[in-house]
């Protein structure tokens, strides 16, 4: 998928925040944190639910190293802070920022994004979310069906 960036990068992150729950951002222990991605990881923690040593979230599988996945509540507040360090969905690497800003509905992956590798995938069958983001110029939907892609115009 091209990235979003730009007013459709703030219209992906408005909606996620409405429709999901939580936000998950990734420390990989093998390297540091840039000052940058310490203080954004500080500036969340009102919204901080868990934080667990882990070798997979979605999008991506480690083998023999491990990350902290740090698990947020969606809230407006947080959409702000997030808002203030990216402009653009693939700009979540680190060690700048903590990697794969990913977004989950019910515990389920909502958006994957595999940032270092310009990979993203949206996983909804809502109706009002797939017309929104058709409205805002991030999808494109094959009329045979529900089968959509990206489309980021910017």
């Amino acid at each position: 998928m091209e990235e979003p960036v730009g007013e459709a990068y703030r219209t992906l992150i408005q909606l996620a925040l409405e429709v999901c729950d939580t936000f998950i951002l990734v420390k990989r222990d093998q390297m540091a944190l840039e000052t940058e991605g310490v203080e954004l990881l500080e500036r969340l923690q009102p919204y901080h639910i868990k934080t667990l040593k882990e070798d997979d979230w979605p999008g991506t599988k480690l083998f023999g190293h491990y990350a902290d996945v740090h698990y947020f509540r969606c809230a407006q507040e947080a959409a702000a802070i997030l808002l203030e360090y990216t402009s653009g969905l693939y700009s979540w690497v680190q060690p700048r920022l903590p990697d794969d800003l990913c977004f989950l509905k019910n515990g389920e992956p909502w958006l994957t994004n595999t940032a270092h590798e310009h990979m993203s995938f949206l996983d909804t069958g809502v109706e009002e979310e797939l017309v929104r983001l058709e409205r805002s110029g991030l999808l494109i939907r094959d009329l045979s069906g529900f089968n959509w892609s990206w489309d980021a115009h910017t």
